[in-house]
């Protein structure tokens, strides 16, 4: 007997369902299951050969997008290593001071044996007393004043302007505006330095012209002569030379109230044997009113002096009519010096209805 083939596996061989070629029984020389799975393997074989060509296009496309996309990423890396080495070179020539203000206003037991007062320079103003041709007034002042002492030999900014930020100077007002130093200015036996890099913006930047470039050396008991020509000008400085002194670094915060309209107003800090050297903290005209950050603390534009341990520091708050006439209000807090620690006025700025209390942080030096 021949073996049997089940019904319905022959049935359904070489169907859509199955792709399995259909069972042959001995004898039988059909050719229908051949021929139907020969025509599926043409199809198989169509749409691979599809897929291979549209892999190939991929390829292709991918490698011409490759070379534009390396140059896309080659040059974004060397845009942020130029953006790096600007920052890093700027930097470098800033050599910006790290010695920060109130550095030894909370000191530990050891700071205690390395700190002490010391001789440092007050600067009080710089003016540019006088210019030659071709320049004429008023002039666009951009450029840098700094001050290289003993503690680090860095940078202490007094005076920074960017081209693009340039402080309009008159003839009736030729005081560079100081926004530092950012700390006191030690001064010892070894030489400290005054460096100056000014210029007077032109129309382009090939017609700026260099108002003024000095390095100037000074130490205790050789000062500056206060008038330095250089370039297209002559700088004035003024100064004060304090004996026996601390770092003072003061704050003001608006308690209440608010400035006065129509009056401009102006901070200062000096000290009873020298009431004639103010050093001027903040300067403001009724245009913006004065700068207070949301905390209520006045930005000021210096904020640290130097202070004899035997002075008395004043702090004063002067208001002064835009309208001629009206009279000019003004008050100041006292403090006594000491070497670390934080003092706060006993009696607050008023000014108007404004009214601001003044603090004082102290700090000996370590050289």
């Amino acid at each position: 007997m021949k073996p049997a083939v089940a019904e319905e596996e022959l049935g359904n061989c070489g169907s859509d369902e199955d792709d399995r070629p259909c069972p042959r029984r001995p004898g039988d020389d059909s050719s229908v299951g051949r021929v139907k799975t020969e025509g599926k393997g043409a199809s198989w074989a169509k749409k691979a050969a599809q897929g291979a060509a549209q892999i190939d296009v991929a390829k292709a496309s991918l490698a011409k997008r490759k070379p534009r996309e390396a140059v896309r990423v080659a040059e974004a890396k060397a845009e942020e290593a130029a953006k790096a080495a600007e920052a890093m070179a700027e930097a470098r020539r800033l050599r910006a001071t790290s010695v920060p203000a109130m550095r030894y206003t909370y000191p530990t037991p050891e700071d205690e044996y390395d700190t002490r007062t010391m001789e440092t320079m007050q600067i009080i103003s710089v003016k540019v007393a006088s210019i030659k041709d071709p320049l004429r007034w008023p002039l666009q002042v951009f450029g840098i004043v700094a001050v290289c002492d003993v503690l680090d030999h860095k940078r202490n900014i007094v005076f920074q302007r960017p081209r693009n930020g340039c402080q309009n100077i008159t003839e009736e007002d030729p005081y560079l505006a100081l926004t530092g130093p950012s700390r006191a200015v030690a001064v010892s036996m070894k030489p400290t330095f005054i460096e100056v890099s000014l210029k007077v913006k032109g129309a382009t930047k090939s017609d700026d012209k260099d108002l003024s470039e000095l390095v100037v050396n000074f130490r205790s008991g050789c000062w500056l002569v206060g008038a330095y020509p250089s370039r297209l000008s002559t700088l004035e400085f003024k100064y004060d030379i304090v004996m026996h002194s601390v770092e003072a670094t003061i704050c003001i915060k608006v308690t209440g109230g608010s400035w006065p309209g129509g009056f401009r107003g102006v901070f200062s800090a000096f000290t009873t044997s020298a009431a004639d050297l103010k050093v001027k903290l903040l300067d403001f005209g009724d245009d913006g009113g004065m700068p207070v950050d949301a905390g209520g603390m006045v930005k000021l534009s210096r904020s640290a002096v130097s202070v004899g341990l035997e002075e008395i520091l004043k702090v004063s708050a002067v208001a002064c009519p835009i309208n001629e006439e009206r009279v000019c209000e003004s008050s100041e807090a006292s403090f006594k010096p000491a070497k670390a620690g934080i003092s706060h006025s006993d009696v607050e700025l008023k000014v108007g209805s404004c009214s601001m209390e003044v603090s004082v942080a102290w700090s000996l030096f370590c050289c």
